[in-house]
């Protein structure tokens, strides 16, 4: 019998875990719950919040925004009755979540205590947390003229190494605050003196998080801000953690923050990731890995609860991760479509002008990365991409998440002598790569069962979603990785790359490049330069820029680059800084060369082995504005 066929018949046994979602039942409002501010601290107007045609409805929405992946962050009413550190308000108030830059919601249903996007209940081992969504990292907002419009798998504007930091505050200030923590104690229904080791468990453990993922880097400490999170280098230090418990100096510095990348078309993409670490192959040989694989490794970082002791008695590691979720949640993502540029919003595409863009970027045959060669469709349902990547020395982009997501190690803890891989022979020694042990504790949590239901129960679930991941997944052939226009199987040294994707929805996605070095896309076309070529007035792009604003730049095409000095909690963005420069992928600028290829797209090499390279010449101004344009279709 086929899978198509014999997948539903499975999922009679779990009816109610594998419905459809609705929420409210039949009722939703049209805003999906939007709150908007007419007014921030960032001087950000929006009086109201637009939708794009996405192919998802108010219903699609709130289901991705309030379903839980299993994220175990703090105690639910701790968080939703902690207030403030200088005033009496809810930390959660919506003002002060836009300061982090986390989108309002009004309460409703699934979200009765009006938490922003991607904040959630979860439930687990008889305890209610407050949790991360896909959607805290993943949907966006722009501002424009007072109209606020929300981009469902955009990137997220968010700080949240600065909204972490902030609750550890909050918390130590109501610890040292005798009315603060009796109207904690009293909102909780608590005595004080339980309140009290509530919050002081929840301070100690986020102080001790904090100190060991400070971004430091050659001795600085190079902050995030917003729109930009090291997520490779938290999740590696939540596994080494867990594999040398008590030893907080099993870790890494995370220090090579990355935007925060888009989710459309993301199932039917060959590799994810910004270095494509996450294969989304779920056939042979990796077997029922794949997505659930990669997101499963996702929330063991955004706080999961769980341990990488064995289970007596049970398979694999117990923890919080609620995989029947996270299938759903990818295959809800298959139905996503990137947003269009709104013309009853936005000023409206000059045609002719990104006719003249569209013929630049074929002559700089920019298709060849960015995989449109005319026939990819937004919405063909049977969509796939082929990644293309570019090796680090030749797109020339910063290179620390690369070298970092390759080079990071750490001790092997209760992982040693254990096999590295469920299907192969090889085993960990005293210390080993850090993608190796995520790799190894996703495995493990995957073939666990559910702690929180009965055997059967968990077991007929798992079965149906191993057999889902297998056969219900856009990419089910074994997946070859495309470096530099040639298949390369040299894992893990051909994770020293970076990806290229499809175009569409480009427009709204700024800041630019994997690290968000460059502010808009007029600029991505500019060269890199040093301060003083840039003081002599050499147009290039910005070494200096804020970051923070959602108000939109239809011209550009990115966000406005407000005066700190008027606003001072704006990030500025100084690409001197480790991990943040934003040289490279200067293609149009005349500064990086391409590698040439032959007819059928295949890297051509010289005699002694390297690659045939040539420099396109520097396109016009005329021309930039052209590509900016054509770009604005996508």
């Amino acid at each position: 019998m086929k899978a198509r066929y014999w997948i539903p018949l499975l999922s009679l046994c779990i009816p109610i875990s594998s419905c459809t979602y609705v929420s409210e039942g039949v009722v939703a409002a049209g805003d999906r719950y939007a709150e908007a501010l007419p007014k921030d601290h960032f001087g950000d107007s929006a009086d109201k919040i637009v939708y794009l045609e996405q192919n998802w409805d108010r219903w699609d929405s709130l289901w991705f925004y309030n379903t839980t992946q299993g994220s175990d962050f703090m105690p639910y009413d701790l968080f939703v009755n902690l207030e403030q550190t200088d005033n009496e308000k809810p930390f959660h108030d919506v003002e002060n979540m836009s300061r982090f830059r986390y989108l309002g919601q009004r309460e409703s249903w699934d979200n009765p205590d009006g938490l922003p996007v991607g904040f959630v209940k979860d439930s687990y081992q008889g305890h209610d947390y407050v949790g991360f969504t896909c959607a805290a990292c993943h949907t966006g907002q722009i501002n424009y003229r007072g109209t606020g419009i929300r981009i469902d798998g955009g990137p997220s504007l968010a700080d949240m190494d600065g909204l972490l930091r902030a609750l550890e505050k909050a918390l130590t200030a109501t610890l040292d605050d005798e009315a603060k923590l009796n109207r904690l104690a009293s909102n909780m229904s608590l005595d004080p003196a339980t309140a009290r080791s509530t919050a002081q468990a929840s301070r100690d453990w986020l102080r001790g998080y904090n100190r060991t993922n400070l971004p430091t880097n050659t001795g600085k400490v190079v902050n995030y801000g917003y729109g930009r999170l090291d997520a490779f280098g938290r999740i590696y230090n939540r596994v080494l953690g867990h594999l040398t418990p008590g030893n907080s100096a099993n870790a890494n510095p995370p220090n090579a923050p990355v935007s925060y990348p888009f989710l459309w078309d993301t199932p039917q993409h060959d590799y994810v990731q910004w270095d494509g670490v996450a294969d989304n192959n779920s056939g042979p040989p990796v077997g029922f890995l794949g997505p659930l694989g990669r997101n499963t490794g996702e929330v063991l970082g955004v706080f999961a609860t769980f341990s990488l002791e064995d289970q007596k008695n049970h398979l694999g590691y117990k923890a919080s991760v609620d995989k029947r979720n996270l299938v759903r949640l990818e295959k809800h993502l298959t139905s996503l479509e990137s947003p269009q540029w709104p013309q009853d919003i936005l000023p409206k595409i000059d045609q002719k002008l990104a006719d003249e863009g569209k013929e630049v970027f074929y002559a700089y045959k920019c298709f060849l990365c960015h995989g449109d060669d005319g026939t990819f469709r937004r919405d063909d349902k049977h969509r796939k991409v082929i990644a293309q990547f570019a090796s680090v020395n030749i797109i020339g982009t910063d290179p620390q998440m690369a070298s970092n997501a390759l080079d990071y190690q750490g001790e092997s803890g209760l992982f040693k002598g254990k096999k590295i891989n469920l299907a192969g022979k090889d085993r960990f020694g005293e210390t080993t790569h850090v993608v190796f042990a995520l790799q190894n504790a996703a495995q493990g949590v995957i073939v666990a069962r559910d702690p929180d239901k009965s055997w059967l129960r968990a077991r007929a679930e798992w079965l149906y979603d191993v057999v889902t991941a297998l056969f219900d997944n856009p990419v089910k052939q074994p997946t070859q990785r495309h470096v530099d226009f040639e298949i390369n199987t040299d894992f893990p040294n051909n994770l020293n790359a970076y990806k290229a994707r499809p175009l569409n929805g480009i427009w709204a996605t700024a800041p630019y490049l994997h690290n968000g070095s460059v502010p808009n896309l007029y600029e991505l076309f500019l060269p890199s330069c040093n301060d003083q070529e840039i003081a002599a007035g050499k147009e290039c792009r910005a070494n200096h820029f804020t970051v923070g604003s959602r108000e939109f730049d239809p011209v550009k095409v990115g966000l406005m680059n407000k005066d700190k000095g008027e606003y001072p909690g704006l990030f500025e963005f100084d690409t001197s800084l480790p991990a943040n420069h934003n040289a490279g992928h200067e293609y149009s600028a005349g500064r990086t060369a391409v590698i040439k290829v032959d007819a059928d797209g295949k890297a051509i090499r010289k005699p002694d082995g390297g690659f045939e390279m040539e420099w396109l010449p520097p396109i016009t101004d005329t021309q930039r504005w052209a590509l900016v344009e054509y770009l604005k279709t996508y």
